[in-house]
């Protein structure tokens, strides 16, 4: 993913083949950067926000108004944020490249499962 055009485009995708994601809206956008809400459930969604010229992406799973679980790129490295410690930074050194919103709702899908968030 090298551009916001290619967030968009993979949120796009994940409306249609994604079965719990619900809708998405586009929170924010500017020319470099790109917010995207991908809703779940009232109160249940996943935020993606990427900045093109950092080359930043952060993905997160957001409760309420919190997060539960994430994972970020940051200066070409990735690190997670685990769903019992969401405020703990542990390195993902293999990321989730080539596509990595479709992934990152790949373990979000394990995880709504698993913890029965539905």
């Amino acid at each position: 993913m090298h551009n916001t055009a290619d967030l968009w485009a993979e949120a796009q995708e994940a409306l249609e083949r994604v079965w719990f994601v619900q809708s998405v809206e586009e929170t924010e956008r500017t020319g470099f950067t790109l917010s995207v809400r991908l809703w779940i459930q009232s109160g249940l969604f996943v935020q993606a926000f990427m900045g093109e010229l950092s080359g930043s992406l952060y993905l997160a799973l957001i409760q309420g108004e919190r997060r539960i679980f994430g994972i970020d790129r940051e200066g070409g490295d990735w690190h997670i944020h685990p769903f019992a410690h969401p405020h703990d930074h542990e390195p993902l050194p293999q990321g989730l490249e080539p596509n990595p919103l479709l992934k990152f709702l790949s373990l979000v899908e394990d995880l709504l499962l698993q913890h029965q968030l539905l």
